[in-house]
Parts: C-alpha cells; sequence; structure tokens
C-alpha cells in the first residue's frame, strides 16, 4: 500500500470539506513519526500535498495549539490541543479498560501471562496485563513499558498489521534502537516481520529473556487498522508447536472480538 493512497483526491471531496480532508491527513501522517517529529516537506511527501499547501496548514494548525513547532529543527509535533483531546478520547474509549475482560478471560484459559500492546507512534506500550496460574510467571515486560515497534510479539504482530512503507518507515526510524537489543538489528527485524505476516501471527522467543517463549496477534478495526495486540508469554517447555496453535486460535478470537467491540464504542462515541 502506497501511503500516497491515504491522501485525499484533488476535487473528489464535497465543497468546503477539502481542506479539512488535508489537515487531518496530515495529522495522520504526523502521528506515526511524533516522537520524532516530522519538517512541513516530509509530511508533504507522506501525504502527497503541495509543500506550500501543507506549510500553510501545519503552520495555522500549530497557531491553533493542535501542532508545535521546533524553529531549531523545523520540524512539527503535537501539540498542548492535541493532548488535551486525546485525553477526552481516552476517556470515552479506554482501550486497557475495554480490553480487560478479554485478558482475563485468556489468562484464565491459559494458565499463562496475557499482555496487551498498544501503538504509540514508532514505538509500542505494554497498556496492561494479566497473570494466569500457572506457578512459572513470565513478566517479560510491565506495564507503562515502550519498545520500538517490533521489539516483542506483541509490537510485532501490530508491525506486521501495518502497510508495507508505514511498517518500513518505522524500521528505519528505530534502526539505532533496536540494535541496542542484544541480537537484533532491523535487517533481522525485517526477516521475522516477513515471517509474521506469512503465517498471520508471531511466534518467537522472547528478545533477552532466555527460555521464554510468546506468541501475539494484531487487534484489527474494522477498516483493518492495528491499534494494538494481544500476546501471551510461558516458558518455552509449555511453548509446544501445537499448544503455540491453540493460543494463536484463542488470541484471534479474542483479538476479532476487540476489533469489533472498540468499532462498537467509536461509532458511540461519534452519535
Amino acid at each position: 500500500m502506497n501511503i500516497r493512497a491515504t491522501a485525499p483526491a484533488r476535487g473528489a471531496a464535497p465543497s468546503g470539506t477539502q481542506s479539512i480532508q488535508r489537515a487531518v491527513a496530515l495529522l495522520r501522517e504526523l502521528v506515526a513519526v511524533n516522537r520524532r517529529g516530522a519538517s512541513a516537506l516530509q509530511l508533504a511527501e507522506r501525504t502527497g500535498l503541495d509543500r506550500g499547501t501543507a506549510h500553510r496548514m501545519l503552520q495555522c494548525l500549530a497557531a491553533e495549539g493542535l501542532l508545535g513547532f521546533d524553529r531549531d529543527t523545523h520540524k512539527y509535533s503535537f501539540g498542548p490541543l492535541a493532548y488535551d483531546i486525546g485525553l477526552a478520547a481516552s476517556e470515552r474509549l479506554d482501550l486497557p479498560q475495554l480490553c480487560k475482560p478479554a485478558l482475563a478471560r485468556i489468562a484464565d484459559d491459559t494458565g499463562d501471562t496475557v499482555f496487551l500492546m498498544v501503538r504509540s507512534g514508532d514505538d509500542a506500550v505494554c497498556a496492561d496485563r494479566a497473570v494466569g496460574s500457572y506457578p512459572i510467571k513470565t513478566f517479560v515486560v510491565d506495564v507503562g513499558t515502550r519498545r520500538p515497534l517490533g521489539i516483542g510479539a506483541g509490537s510485532l504482530a501490530i508491525l506486521s498489521a501495518l502497510p508495507e512503507d508505514v511498517a518500513e518507515l518505522a524500521l528505519g526510524h528505530n534502526a539505532a534502537r533496536i540494535a541496542g537489543y542484544a541480537g537484533m538489528s532491523a535487517d533481522r527485524l525485517r526477516a521475522m516481520l516477513a515471517e509474521a505476516r506469512r503465517l498471520g501471527h508471531v511466534a518467537m522467543d522472547v528478545v533477552a529473556v532466555p527460555g521464554v517463549r510468546a506468541v501475539g496477534v494484531p487487534v484489527r478495526t474494522a477498516g483493518g487498522k492495528a491499534v494494538a495486540a494481544l500476546s501471551v508469554a510461558a516458558i518455552a517447555p509449555r511453548m509446544t508447536p501445537g499448544r503455540e496453535a491453540e493460543l494463536v486460535r484463542l488470541l484471534r478470537r479474542e483479538a476479532q472480538e476487540l476489533g469489533a467491540l472498540l468499532d462498537r464504542r467509536v461509532a458511540g462515541a461519534q452519535s
């Protein structure tokens, strides 16, 4: 998928809405790179907009407080108004709270530790986890931990569900950070990403935690957007091929139900 295809077609929008669509296209592309920010030229290229048009819109959004502008780097990032909007939206959607019953069911059914990872720009953040009854616990990531997209089963599941050009952009931005994890590199992660796409799920040894494996699947909305991932981690002897297949089926079922639930919650918030 070419990221430029997300830009509104010139002349295709109803009268009076084209500028709004263009502004939203700029904001949508900035979400993917917000931690680093992006220049007007970079955002214009990513959306297919004329550079002058993008520059004027970004300046307007910055003047209203939706964006911030760094005069030293000439890059835009989200501003205080975007933060306020995000807080208001999170109160209505509250993804971790929405997912708690699913996490509890998976932990009860499997006996293992279950993780909810959510995408945050080029990163994945552990938003919640639930602990099963099996006596050997696998706390491979704490709630609140932030990692580059692709590091960890849930994080890789999210990355595998992104459009190829968006995933490659994230890998490029995170290359130095990825190399900081033992035995990892952007090239190795690309190979793991290809395998995850082929299988439709992630099954891997946990990075930097010997003797532990994890499986993960993305949580998608009706439009196919990957907003989160569910994953289960357990000691390697428990992760036989047959059990991994069972876990994948369970996670896919819960992820599908969560995606539908999230769609309904979003629709309700918009009504």
